[in-house]
Protein backbone atom coordinates (compact mmCIF):
# COMPACT_ATOMS: atom_id res chain seq x y z
CA UNK A 1 0.00 0.00 0.00
CA UNK A 2 1.40 3.18 -0.94
CA UNK A 3 2.01 5.94 1.80
CA UNK A 4 0.20 9.21 0.41
CA UNK A 5 2.12 12.44 0.88
CA UNK A 6 1.90 15.52 2.86
CA UNK A 7 -0.07 17.03 0.27
CA UNK A 8 -2.28 13.89 -0.71
CA UNK A 9 -3.40 13.75 2.88
CA UNK A 10 -4.32 17.18 3.16
CA UNK A 11 -6.12 16.97 -0.31
CA UNK A 12 -8.10 14.14 1.04
CA UNK A 13 -8.50 15.82 4.47
CA UNK A 14 -12.69 16.81 4.95
CA UNK A 15 -11.80 20.41 5.57
CA UNK A 16 -13.86 22.39 8.04
CA UNK A 17 -16.52 25.22 6.86
CA UNK A 18 -16.40 28.86 7.52
CA UNK A 19 -19.33 29.53 9.90
CA UNK A 20 -21.34 32.39 9.89
CA UNK A 21 -22.01 33.39 13.89
CA UNK A 22 -23.74 35.89 15.98
CA UNK A 23 -21.97 35.93 19.20
CA UNK A 24 -18.43 35.23 19.83
CA UNK A 25 -18.23 33.85 23.46
CA UNK A 26 -14.98 33.59 24.78
CA UNK A 27 -13.92 32.24 28.48
CA UNK A 28 -11.57 33.74 30.79
CA UNK A 29 -8.83 31.28 29.91
CA UNK A 30 -9.48 32.37 25.98
CA UNK A 31 -7.23 34.56 24.18
CA UNK A 32 -8.35 36.95 21.02
CA UNK A 33 -5.53 38.37 18.77
CA UNK A 34 -6.30 40.92 17.12
CA UNK A 35 -4.45 44.21 15.03
CA UNK A 36 -4.51 47.76 15.90
CA UNK A 37 -5.34 48.31 12.49
CA UNK A 38 -7.55 51.05 10.93
CA UNK A 39 -10.46 49.40 9.20
CA UNK A 40 -14.12 49.42 10.98
CA UNK A 41 -14.11 45.59 11.37
CA UNK A 42 -10.86 45.49 12.96
CA UNK A 43 -13.31 46.17 16.05
CA UNK A 44 -15.98 43.88 15.02
CA UNK A 45 -15.00 40.79 16.67
CA UNK A 46 -13.66 42.33 20.37
CA UNK A 47 -17.00 44.51 20.13
CA UNK A 48 -19.40 41.75 19.62
CA UNK A 49 -17.24 39.07 22.21
CA UNK A 50 -17.37 42.07 24.27
CA UNK A 51 -21.08 41.08 24.73
CA UNK A 52 -21.82 38.51 27.53
CA UNK A 53 -18.49 37.12 27.12
CA UNK A 54 -15.98 35.91 30.72
CA UNK A 55 -13.23 38.96 30.47
CA UNK A 56 -10.87 37.05 27.88
CA UNK A 57 -7.12 38.05 27.41
CA UNK A 58 -6.39 40.25 24.60
CA UNK A 59 -2.93 40.28 22.43
CA UNK A 60 -2.72 43.77 20.29
CA UNK A 61 -0.56 43.84 17.31
CA UNK A 62 0.89 47.16 17.13
CA UNK A 63 1.82 47.87 13.35
CA UNK A 64 4.59 50.21 12.45
CA UNK A 65 5.58 52.10 10.89
CA UNK A 66 2.63 53.76 12.86
CA UNK A 67 -0.76 55.22 10.99
CA UNK A 68 -2.63 57.92 13.22
CA UNK A 69 -5.71 56.12 12.29
CA UNK A 70 -5.19 52.83 13.66
CA UNK A 71 -7.47 52.01 16.16
CA UNK A 72 -4.87 51.21 19.19
CA UNK A 73 -6.48 53.73 21.75
CA UNK A 74 -9.73 52.49 21.57
CA UNK A 75 -8.49 49.13 21.84
CA UNK A 76 -7.15 50.04 24.72
CA UNK A 77 -9.89 51.95 25.94
CA UNK A 78 -12.62 48.84 25.59
CA UNK A 79 -10.21 46.54 27.31
CA UNK A 80 -9.52 48.72 30.48
CA UNK A 81 -13.76 49.64 30.71
CA UNK A 82 -14.44 45.89 30.36
CA UNK A 83 -11.80 44.53 32.43
CA UNK A 84 -9.69 42.36 29.88
CA UNK A 85 -6.02 41.12 30.63
CA UNK A 86 -4.00 42.36 27.28
CA UNK A 87 -0.79 42.67 25.86
CA UNK A 88 1.10 44.16 23.32
CA UNK A 89 3.16 42.85 20.26
CA UNK A 90 4.89 44.91 17.61
CA UNK A 91 5.00 44.11 14.33
CA UNK A 92 7.38 46.05 11.91
CA UNK A 93 5.98 45.71 8.39
CA UNK A 94 9.44 46.54 6.96
CA UNK A 95 11.00 44.45 9.19
CA UNK A 96 8.73 41.34 9.73
CA UNK A 97 11.09 38.78 10.27
CA UNK A 98 10.66 36.48 13.43
CA UNK A 99 7.29 37.91 14.30
CA UNK A 100 5.65 34.00 14.88
CA UNK A 101 7.77 33.54 17.89
CA UNK A 102 7.05 36.79 19.67
CA UNK A 103 3.56 36.39 19.24
CA UNK A 104 4.44 32.89 20.84
CA UNK A 105 6.01 34.75 23.64
CA UNK A 106 2.69 36.20 24.15
CA UNK A 107 0.90 33.43 24.06
CA UNK A 108 2.84 31.22 26.47
CA UNK A 109 0.11 31.94 29.74
CA UNK A 110 -3.00 30.79 27.43
CA UNK A 111 -4.61 27.63 28.35
CA UNK A 112 -7.65 28.46 26.73
CA UNK A 113 -8.67 28.93 23.18
CA UNK A 114 -6.75 30.91 20.61
CA UNK A 115 -8.68 33.44 18.29
CA UNK A 116 -6.84 34.94 15.54
CA UNK A 117 -9.49 37.70 14.30
CA UNK A 118 -7.59 38.26 10.48
CA UNK A 119 -9.79 41.27 9.89
CA UNK A 120 -7.49 44.03 10.21
CA UNK A 121 -4.21 42.24 9.54
CA UNK A 122 -1.88 42.40 6.50
CA UNK A 123 -1.76 39.32 4.61
CA UNK A 124 1.82 38.38 5.35
CA UNK A 125 0.99 38.41 9.05
CA UNK A 126 -1.70 36.33 8.58
CA UNK A 127 0.53 33.91 7.28
CA UNK A 128 3.07 34.24 9.36
CA UNK A 129 0.72 33.87 12.24
CA UNK A 130 -1.03 30.56 10.93
CA UNK A 131 2.38 28.96 10.26
CA UNK A 132 3.94 29.91 13.78
CA UNK A 133 0.73 28.69 15.95
CA UNK A 134 0.88 25.35 13.15
CA UNK A 135 4.06 24.59 14.23
CA UNK A 136 4.06 24.87 17.94
CA UNK A 137 3.84 21.30 19.72
CA UNK A 138 0.48 21.79 20.37
CA UNK A 139 -0.33 22.89 16.61
CA UNK A 140 -3.90 23.96 15.69
CA UNK A 141 -5.14 22.84 18.58
CA UNK A 142 -7.89 25.08 20.25
CA UNK A 143 -7.31 27.78 17.41
CA UNK A 144 -9.58 29.46 15.35
CA UNK A 145 -9.64 31.86 12.47
CA UNK A 146 -12.29 34.99 14.14
CA UNK A 147 -13.15 36.72 10.53
CA UNK A 148 -15.31 39.83 10.00
CA UNK A 149 -16.62 40.97 6.46
CA UNK A 150 -17.03 44.76 5.60
CA UNK A 151 -20.23 46.31 4.45
CA UNK A 152 -18.58 48.35 1.41
CA UNK A 153 -15.96 47.35 -0.34
CA UNK A 154 -14.47 51.16 -2.02
CA UNK A 155 -13.78 51.27 -4.80
CA UNK A 156 -16.83 51.83 -6.66
CA UNK A 157 -17.03 50.39 -10.22
CA UNK A 158 -17.27 53.77 -11.18
CA UNK A 159 -14.14 55.02 -9.98
CA UNK A 160 -12.69 51.81 -11.36
CA UNK A 161 -13.68 52.47 -14.96
CA UNK A 162 -13.01 56.38 -14.74
CA UNK A 163 -9.78 55.18 -13.82
CA UNK A 164 -8.71 52.56 -16.55
CA UNK A 165 -10.33 54.58 -18.96
CA UNK A 166 -7.33 57.67 -17.97
CA UNK A 167 -4.89 55.14 -18.12
CA UNK A 168 -6.17 54.23 -21.57
CA UNK A 169 -5.97 57.63 -22.44
CA UNK A 170 -2.55 58.44 -20.39
CA UNK A 171 -0.32 55.04 -20.46
CA UNK A 172 2.06 56.92 -17.92
CA UNK A 173 -0.79 57.24 -15.33
CA UNK A 174 -0.78 55.05 -12.47
CA UNK A 175 -3.83 53.54 -11.34
CA UNK A 176 -3.91 53.69 -7.44
CA UNK A 177 -7.19 52.74 -5.05
CA UNK A 178 -6.23 51.45 -1.69
CA UNK A 179 -2.62 51.61 -1.13
CA UNK A 180 0.38 52.99 -3.36
CA UNK A 181 4.09 51.89 -4.05
CA UNK A 182 5.91 48.59 -2.80
CA UNK A 183 8.38 49.11 0.69
CA UNK A 184 9.98 45.93 -0.74
CA UNK A 185 9.15 42.32 -1.96
CA UNK A 186 9.62 40.94 1.79
CA UNK A 187 11.25 37.32 2.32
CA UNK A 188 11.22 36.75 5.86
CA UNK A 189 13.74 33.26 6.50
CA UNK A 190 10.30 30.95 8.84
CA UNK A 191 8.76 31.61 5.50
CA UNK A 192 11.27 30.68 3.28
CA UNK A 193 11.92 27.97 1.07
CA UNK A 194 13.85 24.40 2.70
CA UNK A 195 14.60 23.02 -0.79
CA UNK A 196 16.90 23.29 -3.34
CA UNK A 197 16.57 25.87 -5.38
CA UNK A 198 15.51 24.52 -9.20
CA UNK A 199 15.72 26.32 -12.32
CA UNK A 200 12.80 27.24 -12.91
CA UNK A 201 10.34 28.96 -10.62
CA UNK A 202 6.71 29.65 -10.91
CA UNK A 203 4.80 32.62 -9.10
CA UNK A 204 1.77 31.66 -7.79
CA UNK A 205 -0.15 35.24 -7.47
CA UNK A 206 -3.53 36.95 -6.66
CA UNK A 207 -3.80 39.48 -8.55
CA UNK A 208 -5.67 42.51 -7.02
CA UNK A 209 -7.38 45.89 -7.79
CA UNK A 210 -3.38 46.85 -7.16
CA UNK A 211 -1.77 46.18 -10.02
CA UNK A 212 1.85 47.72 -8.92
CA UNK A 213 1.47 44.60 -6.41
CA UNK A 214 2.09 42.56 -9.55
CA UNK A 215 4.26 44.67 -11.62
CA UNK A 216 6.88 44.75 -8.18
CA UNK A 217 6.84 41.09 -8.43
CA UNK A 218 7.49 40.54 -11.52
CA UNK A 219 10.16 43.22 -11.99
CA UNK A 220 11.82 41.98 -8.34
CA UNK A 221 11.51 37.76 -8.81
CA UNK A 222 11.57 37.59 -12.66
CA UNK A 223 9.98 34.00 -12.28
CA UNK A 224 9.79 31.24 -15.20
CA UNK A 225 5.98 30.97 -15.59
CA UNK A 226 2.78 32.74 -13.73
CA UNK A 227 -0.17 31.01 -12.17
CA UNK A 228 -2.95 33.79 -11.71
CA UNK A 229 -5.62 32.82 -8.53
CA UNK A 230 -8.42 34.77 -9.56
CA UNK A 231 -11.13 35.97 -6.57
CA UNK A 232 -14.80 35.53 -7.11
CA UNK A 233 -16.38 37.84 -4.43
CA UNK A 234 -19.54 36.31 -2.96
CA UNK A 235 -21.47 39.24 -3.52
CA UNK A 236 -23.15 38.98 -7.11
CA UNK A 237 -23.04 42.97 -6.52
CA UNK A 238 -19.02 42.73 -6.74
CA UNK A 239 -18.72 40.07 -9.26
CA UNK A 240 -17.15 42.98 -11.45
CA UNK A 241 -14.51 43.30 -10.53
CA UNK A 242 -13.28 39.77 -11.58
CA UNK A 243 -12.83 41.22 -15.24
CA UNK A 244 -11.42 44.46 -13.83
CA UNK A 245 -8.59 43.45 -12.21
CA UNK A 246 -7.72 40.93 -15.32
CA UNK A 247 -8.01 44.77 -17.13
CA UNK A 248 -5.84 46.74 -14.23
CA UNK A 249 -3.01 44.14 -14.46
CA UNK A 250 -3.14 43.43 -18.43
CA UNK A 251 -2.97 39.91 -17.60
CA UNK A 252 -3.40 38.96 -21.62
CA UNK A 253 0.10 40.66 -21.72
CA UNK A 254 1.47 37.93 -19.31
CA UNK A 255 1.65 33.56 -20.79
CA UNK A 256 0.02 32.63 -17.72
CA UNK A 257 -2.16 30.03 -16.10
CA UNK A 258 -5.84 31.21 -14.62
CA UNK A 259 -7.67 29.57 -12.11
CA UNK A 260 -10.45 31.30 -10.13
CA UNK A 261 -11.29 30.12 -6.11
CA UNK A 262 -13.75 31.84 -4.21
CA UNK A 263 -12.52 35.22 -1.63
CA UNK A 264 -14.60 33.59 1.43
CA UNK A 265 -14.69 30.26 0.91
CA UNK A 266 -10.74 29.70 1.95
CA UNK A 267 -11.24 25.72 0.69
CA UNK A 268 -11.53 26.41 -2.66
CA UNK A 269 -8.04 28.59 -2.69
CA UNK A 270 -6.11 25.77 -0.42
CA UNK A 271 -7.64 22.60 -2.77
CA UNK A 272 -5.69 25.21 -6.02
CA UNK A 273 -2.62 25.25 -4.06
CA UNK A 274 -2.34 21.31 -3.36
CA UNK A 275 -3.34 20.53 -7.00
CA UNK A 276 -0.56 23.02 -7.73
CA UNK A 277 1.78 21.49 -5.68
CA UNK A 278 0.81 17.95 -7.08
CA UNK A 279 1.34 18.92 -10.34
CA UNK A 280 4.01 21.00 -10.35
CA UNK A 281 6.63 20.98 -7.55
CA UNK A 282 8.77 18.55 -8.62
CA UNK A 283 9.99 20.30 -11.42
CA UNK A 284 9.27 24.03 -10.45
CA UNK A 285 10.42 26.01 -7.78
CA UNK A 286 7.05 27.76 -6.12
CA UNK A 287 6.91 31.57 -4.93
CA UNK A 288 3.02 32.17 -3.71
CA UNK A 289 2.42 36.39 -3.07
CA UNK A 290 -1.02 36.54 -0.45
CA UNK A 291 -2.15 39.00 -2.05
CA UNK A 292 -5.74 37.77 -2.65
CA UNK A 293 -8.68 38.23 0.20
CA UNK A 294 -8.40 37.59 3.87
CA UNK A 295 -9.56 33.96 3.50
CA UNK A 296 -7.38 32.88 0.26
CA UNK A 297 -4.74 34.22 2.43
CA UNK A 298 -5.56 31.78 5.50
CA UNK A 299 -5.74 28.87 2.59
CA UNK A 300 -2.28 30.50 1.88
CA UNK A 301 -1.02 30.25 5.59
CA UNK A 302 -2.70 27.16 6.19
CA UNK A 303 -0.81 25.30 3.33
CA UNK A 304 2.27 27.18 4.18
CA UNK A 305 2.28 25.33 7.49
CA UNK A 306 2.24 21.82 5.71
CA UNK A 307 4.50 22.84 2.91
CA UNK A 308 8.13 24.41 3.88
CA UNK A 309 9.28 23.57 0.69
CA UNK A 310 7.10 26.49 -0.73
CA UNK A 311 8.53 29.97 -0.58
CA UNK A 312 6.15 33.04 0.62
CA UNK A 313 7.30 36.58 -1.02
CA UNK A 314 4.75 39.73 -0.40
CA UNK A 315 5.35 43.43 -1.82
CA UNK A 316 4.91 45.19 1.00
CA UNK A 317 2.99 48.72 0.15
CA UNK A 318 4.30 51.79 1.12
CA UNK A 319 0.96 53.26 2.52
CA UNK A 320 -2.31 53.05 2.38
CA UNK A 321 -5.09 55.21 1.51
CA UNK A 322 -8.68 56.02 3.16
CA UNK A 323 -11.30 54.78 3.29
CA UNK A 324 -9.88 50.98 2.75
CA UNK A 325 -13.14 49.35 3.77
CA UNK A 326 -16.42 50.59 5.43
CA UNK A 327 -18.40 48.93 8.04
CA UNK A 328 -18.60 46.00 9.79
CA UNK A 329 -20.64 43.05 8.50
CA UNK A 330 -21.18 39.06 8.85
CA UNK A 331 -18.91 37.59 11.55
CA UNK A 332 -17.08 33.87 10.94
CA UNK A 333 -15.05 31.63 12.55
CA UNK A 334 -13.02 28.74 11.31
CA UNK A 335 -12.25 26.28 13.65
CA UNK A 336 -8.64 24.94 12.77
CA UNK A 337 -8.28 21.87 15.38
CA UNK A 338 -8.46 19.24 12.43
CA UNK A 339 -5.15 20.47 10.69
CA UNK A 340 -2.29 18.91 11.77
CA UNK A 341 0.79 19.17 9.97
CA UNK A 342 2.36 16.20 10.51
CA UNK A 343 -0.52 13.97 9.92
CA UNK A 344 -3.87 15.14 8.63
Amino acid sequence: MRVLRIDEKLMALQKPLLQPVERFSLHSRDCLILCAGFEDRVLGVLDNALLGSAPFKVVVVEYLPFVPQNRSSIIREKCVRYGLSFSDVTYDRQNPAGFGEALLDRLGNCDGRIFVDVSGMSRLLIVQVLVALGNRTARFSHCFVAYTEAKIYPPSQAEVEAKIAQRNVDPTYSVLFLSSGVFEVTIVPELSSASIPLGQTRLIAFPSLEAYQLTALRAELQPSRFTFIHGIPPSQANAWRLEAIRRINRVDTVTHDAVTTSTLDYRETLDCLLRLYSTQSERERLLISPTGSKMQTVAVGLFRTFMDDVQIVYPTPKEFRSPYTEGVGQLYTLALEGFSPSDP
